[in-house]
């Protein structure tokens, strides 16, 4: 499945703590590309290992060639970092389509602390379930997943503008949250379970911990961050 814009209407305000957040990973990745130019793939490869999150080092207190200080920055610059535009332009439209609502129920600055503490969180999950692995941690998808959780724990029935390709063809539906972040969550759950300990120490694809982490602390802390009521959608029922 994948969502394109959820129902509640235009916003009161403005996000531009996601907009902000799109507009950093976009900069990132661009400089990772320009690394790759410059210098080969060497160099955005050295980036990758220096600013993504590797667990290994993170349990055992090693800084990486080219890391920030203190090490475990790297928690936080592993959600700015992308191995691809698939994975970056994936991840931000899911910030882009359920990141607004979750900003506005926080609002910006709250939102941007609640963006961090959880993607912070999802890494650890991470670097739990594989404390042995040397392959680093990159992409905003642990925080995203949080912002996932605190989505459908507040807008569980909200319809959600949906693309479901059955083969080649594109079939477009409005589906509720719980089925479209609840799919996704139960395919997350499910990847995870099925992985062994030691495909988790040489995993080098999707960091599925970190997601169920992500999600699982967006379902807990947004009541902690939220300032502001759930808005009635049919108040604004005009598009952008």
């Amino acid at each position: 499945m994948i969502p394109l814009r959820d129902a509640g209407g235009r916003l009161p305000i403005f996000p531009f703590a996601v907009y902000g957040l799109i507009a950093a990973n976009v900069i990132v990745f661009l400089h990772e590309l320009s690394l790759a130019q410059v210098c080969g793939p060497v160099c955005m490869d050295g980036f990758i290992s220096g600013y993504g999150a590797v667990p290994y080092n993170l349990v055992h207190g090693i800084a990486a060639a080219g890391s920030p200080q203190p090490f475990f920055l790297t928690l936080v610059t592993a959600l700015f970092i992308h191995a691809g535009w698939l994975h970056l332009l994936g991840n931000m439209l899911y910030l882009f389509v359920f990141g607004p609502e979750v900003e506005y129920l926080t609002g910006s600055l709250r939102f941007i602390v609640f963006y961090l503490v959880v993607g912070i969180i999802g890494g650890l999950v991470q670097t739990w379930a594989a404390p042995g692995s040397h392959i680093p941690t990159v992409g905003a998808s642990g925080a995203i997943a949080g912002v996932l959780g605190a989505y459908l724990l507040t807008f569980p029935t909200r319809s959600i503008s949906t693309v479901v390709p059955i083969g080649c063809f594109p079939l477009f539906l409005r589906l509720p949250a719980l089925v479209v972040i609840g799919f996704w969550a139960a395919l997350q759950f499910i990847h995870a379970g099925a992985l062994t300990s030691r495909t988790m120490e040489d995993q080098g694809g999707v960091g599925y911990f970190a997601h169920i982490g992500g999600f699982v602390a967006g379902l807990v802390l947004i009541a902690l961050f939220r300032v502001r009521r759930t808005r009635s959608a049919r108040r604004f029922r005009y598009h952008y």
